[in-house]
């Protein structure tokens, strides 16, 4: 004999585990959410930064420079690095990996 609940909404018991199982994992896509929101905000002040210092610098930037330097501060950031020690970091790898 079914629950009087299942009987009224006609969902099925497997139904309802599904929905109580999304349920359950919602708050588990916040934190990502929150974390993609962080990397794009990182990003965006470093692609910035970069910007500004390639203009300051008057020469064109090497074709990927600007995702290759602040796709590693980001990834740097993440490992626990400050903001200035990525900054430092990511810097010397673009410079040894462009040439620079």
């Amino acid at each position: 004999m079914s629950h009087p609940l299942f009987a009224r909404t006609k969902v099925s018991r497997s139904g309802l585990r599904v929905i109580l199982a999304g349920l359950l994992l919602l708050p588990l896509a916040q934190p990502a959410q929150a974390q993609n929101m962080m990397d794009n905000m990182i990003r965006k002040f470093c692609l910035q930064a970069v910007n500004n210092e390639v203009r300051a610098s008057g020469k064109p930037a090497p074709a990927g420079m600007q995702d290759y330097t602040c796709d590693c501060v980001v990834r740097e950031m993440k490992r626990g690095q400050s903001q200035q020690q990525a900054s430092v970091t990511c810097k010397a790898a673009a410079t040894k990996k462009f040439n620079l």
